[in-house]
Order: structure tokens, then C-alpha cells, then sequence
């Protein structure tokens, strides 16, 4: 079975470094204003920083890319400098064949990029799976960590439920077929997942036409050999002393009703902010409101956002 793991982890990172030097001479490298990146030994990550004041870093969410995040980047920028990264071996982040996508080497490279791009005291808002990651980064490598911004995160029992309900025969866990499946599947499993998890249904148009786009250009989904490794139901997290707020969407139709308080046992103290009407990603369905009670929350602990700078006159 570790053969033939191996062999199915390695269909996402054959002719990994050739992909390193397409995307980054390619189009990944201008579909975007502020695109770089930057090179770990494992991973070449694909971001965009953009404004300044406290550092708040999202990890895009796949299928989504940096193109999706044009209106989180306009909401959030007046405020904080903003930083949209891809995981490794999803959208433009190609990865060497030494990644093995388990749950600490990936974490560990994530602190990597984040140690040099991000700097020390970031705020993680990291999403969906990718924000287990914040968590173990701010008990693993606290000085990285500042406060922690969860969205649609649920715990690591929750998440084996999730993924035992998005693959129900079990077709993305089995090794080399569950890649070969995704490779197929991925273009056209894309939509039904938009229609399931988005709350704004009409903004499904438009996001299913940017996936399409970028995989056109060869944009990664790697979800099954996340399934097989990186969603490990094993993994036994620690509990962040930092302040914690999870951000959830009740219209995400993925996670079962009951996950709604999920969050609150990933730590000691999870404040909670609940949207009936935002789906699997509220950050990107309502960018503008999402910013505004992340200020909020911040501010109860005594920090001060400048005033955001005024629409020019036309």
C-alpha cells in the first residue's frame, strides 16, 4: 500500500520543477497585478501582497487562485498589508517530487514562506483544511503567529466526516486511481462543487469561469492525494494560546449543519461570527463585511485602524 501511495503522490509532482519555470515565465506571472514567488526546496508558492499596517495572510482555498481574491484584496488592503498565497500543489504553487504532501512537512514549508514573506506576528486567515495548519503553525512556531482568523475550519474529527461525505465510494482515497479520478474529474467536478458550497449563487458564473481559465493554463487541484495524506484523522493538534475567532458560512451546503460550532474545540477560546446567508467561502462572498468585524474584533483588544481612504471624486 506504501508503493503504491507513492506512486499515486508522485502523478502530482512528476515534472515539478518543469512547472516551477512555466508558471513563473508564463501566465500565472501576469494574470494577476503583484504576482511573485517565492522558492522553498519543496515548493515554489505563488502569491500577492498587497497594502500595509498588521500582516494578514490567507491561504487561497482550491479551486480557487489569486484571481479570485481581487475584491478580498480592494476590502482588506486599506488595512492591513495582505498577503494570498497558494498551497502547495494547488493553483500555480507547483512542487518539487521530493513533497509528500504529509501534514507537518507541509506545515513546515508553510512556515517557511510565511517566516520569509510574511514575517513574524502574522495573522492567519487560513480556510477550509488549510486552517489545521494555522493552528498547529501557532502552537508550533508561535512567533509566526499573532491572532488566528479561521474560515469554515472545522476540527480534524469533522473533517474526516467531510471527507468522508465529499467521497462517498471512496474513489479520491484509493492510491493512483484517486489521482487519476481527480485529473479527470477536477474541470468538470468544479461547478457541482461551486453550486454545493457558495452561498451568492450568482456569483457561481463568474468563479466557475475563472477555474476554468486557470486550469486551461495549468492550475493544480491535488485533492486526492490531500485526502490520502495531508487529511490525516491521526493528527493530534495542540491548543493555540493565541486569540482565535472562526468566521462561518450556515449556506455552505458541503459541511453538515452541526459543524456550525465545530470550531470552538480547536482551542481553549474560539470567538465565533456566523453568516446565514455566506457559504464555504464568506471571505471572498462578502469581503467588505468579513473585514469589518475582523476590525472589530481586533479593536477590542485595544489596536487602531486608520480610517479607510476615500473614493476619489469623478
Amino acid at each position: 500500500m506504501g508503493m503504491l501511495r507513492d506512486l499515486g503522490l508522485k502523478l502530482d509532482t512528476w515534472h515539478g520543477r518543469t512547472a516551477m519555470a512555466r508558471f513563473k515565465n508564463g501566465w500565472p506571472a501576469h494574470a494577476s497585478p503583484d504576482v511573485g514567488f517565492y522558492r522553498t526546496p519543496l515548493t515554489q508558492y505563488r502569491y500577492r501582497v498587497v497594502g500595509s499596517g498588521p500582516t494578514l495572510v490567507f491561504a487561497a482555498d482550491p479551486p480557487m487562485s489569486l484571481e479570485n481574491y481581487d475584491g478580498l484584496i480592494e476590502a482588506f488592503s486599506p488595512y492591513f498589508r495582505v498577503i494570498v498565497f497558494e498551497l502547495p500543489a494547488m493553483g500555480f504553487s507547483a512542487v518539487s517530487s521530493d513533497y509528500r504532501f504529509d501534514f507537518y512537512q507541509t506545515n513546515d514549508d508553510v512556515a517557511r514562506f510565511l517566516a520569509d514573506v510574511a514575517g513574524e506576528g502574522a495573522i492567519l486567515a487560513f480556510s477550509c483544511v488549510a486552517g489545521l495548519c494555522a493552528v498547529d503553525l501557532a502552537c508550533r512556531r508561535p512567533e509566526l503567529v499573532s491572532r488566528l482568523a479561521l474560515i469554515q475550519t472545522t476540527d480534524v474529527a469533522g473533517f474526516a466526516v467531510w471527507k468522508a461525505r465529499r467521497d462517498p465510494q471512496g474513489i479520491l482515497a484509493k492510491p493512483i486511481i484517486g489521482q487519476l479520478a481527480m485529473k479527470q474529474m477536477a474541470p468538470k467536478r468544479m461547478p457541482d462543487w461551486y453550486r454545493l458550497s457558495v452561498g451568492r449563487k450568482e456569483m457561481i458564473d463568474a468563479l466557475v469561469a475563472c477555474a476554468c481559465r486557470s486550469f486551461e493554463h495549468g492550475a493544480m487541484w491535488s485533492l486526492a492525494s490531500a485526502y490520502q495524506v495531508y487529511m490525516d484523522p491521526n493528527i493530534r493538534l495542540g491548543r493555540p494560546k493565541q486569540p482565535a475567532l472562526a468566521f462561518w458560512g450556515q449556506a455552505d451546503r458541503s459541511h453538515p449543519a452541526e459543524h456550525v460550532d465545530s470550531p470552538k474545540r480547536l482551542a481553549d477560546h474560539v470567538d465565533m461570527i456566523v453568516y446565514p446567508d455566506l457559504g464555504h467561502t464568506p471571505e471572498l462572498e462578502d469581503p467588505a463585511r468579513l473585514c469589518a468585524d475582523l476590525r472589530a474584533w481586533i479593536a477590542k483588544s485595544g489596536q487602531v485602524f486608520p480610517p479607510a481612504p476615500e473614493a476619489p471624486i469623478i
